[in-house]
């Protein structure tokens, strides 16, 4: 009896194992399509109980080998103003902090962007940046979203 569980349980185990058990394989998904699901979070930001933004973020250091920058952390970020015609970040008053530190580059992306088109979810409505903060020393990294009316959003990554 106690033959047969050992050998059952090394046969689940290595059943378990493979990559056909991932939730993506019943999808035509690219490796750093599925890559970036594991390094993406959202938050939705209220007011008065009502989403007001859409806040979505890769961070793309870890996605793929192509997008190691040992100066900078890396985010692509997606802004969805649910209640505003005008869906510019700068038009509406937000910046964006790492770490209670301003980003040193923020560059809108085109939907088309070739660059980042399997990263970027289907958001149709709103806009997609690349943002860049210098390097942080330390693992925790908290991707901000502020404006001067005390309206955040929070992310928090792991390097």
């Amino acid at each position: 009896m106690f033959k047969s569980l050992v050998f059952f349980i090394i046969l689940i185990f290595f059943t378990s194992c493979g990559d056909k058990n991932s939730a993506f394989r019943y999808f035509d998904k690219e490796d750093i399509e599925t890559n970036s699901v594991q390094f993406t979070k959202k938050s939705d930001i209220l007011k008065n109980n009502e989403v007001e933004i859409i806040f979505i973020s890769t961070y793309l250091n870890k996605v793929d080998d192509k997008f190691i920058d040992n100066e900078n952390e890396i985010f692509l970020v997606s802004l969805f103003f649910t209640n505003l015609e005008e869906q510019d970040i700068n038009k509406n008053g937000y910046k964006f902090l790492l770490n209670k530190k301003e980003a040193n580059f923020v560059e809108k992306i085109e939907k088309n962007d070739e660059r980042y088109k399997n990263l970027m979810m289907k958001n149709h409505w709103g806009n997609y940046y690349l943002v860049k903060f210098d390097a942080v020393n330390g693992v925790k990294l908290s991707l901000e979203l502020f404006d001067s009316k005390s309206s955040k959003g929070l992310l928090n990554f792991e390097k």
